[in-house]
């Protein structure tokens, strides 16, 4: 064999390899991908068909019960830092605004309690209008509305 055909020969041999490897990574992904429906069939070992939902669709569920919601308009990790926003923002709203230390450490700014999502989005307003653009209204679990 001269050169040539040599160097041709090792060069196929290289990307067969590549292909080879190539599909052998791709095989899981292939038999783990699902149809176009909403099911996925995969076969047991008795070669029955079984069938999985796999819908990723998410519905919002209303709370069975439900907690107090707030309105926050910051947080911070340092007490001073929450201190002073919290000042602040008494005097650009003219309301009661309270820190509330999470487990986390973390320090909420929040603004009143409000078992009805109107009144809460009342004062959403107010505070986005007072200039606190990045509020929203949380309860217990986390954020309720943006």
């Amino acid at each position: 064999m001269n050169s040539y055909n040599k160097g041709l020969y090792n060069m196929l041999k290289k990307i067969s390899i590549v292909f080879i490897l190539s599909g052998l990574f791709s095989l899981p992904i292939f038999f783990s991908s699902c149809c176009g429906d909403e099911q996925c069939a995969e076969e047991d070992t008795y070669g029955k068909a079984i069938f999985k939902k796999t819908d990723t669709v998410y519905k919002r569920i209303p709370k069975i019960k439900t907690s107090p919601m707030s309105v926050q308009i910051g947080a911070f990790v340092n007490r001073d830092n929450a201190d002073y926003f919290t000042r602040e923002a008494r005097e650009r709203l003219k309301v009661d605004v309270f820190v509330k230390l999470t487990p986390e450490g973390l320090y909420r700014i929040l603004i009143g309690e409000y078992s009805d999502i109107e009144a809460a989005r009342e004062m959403l307003m107010r505070a986005r209008q007072g200039g606190y653009a990045d509020a929203f209204i949380r309860d217990e679990f986390g954020a309720v509305e943006r």
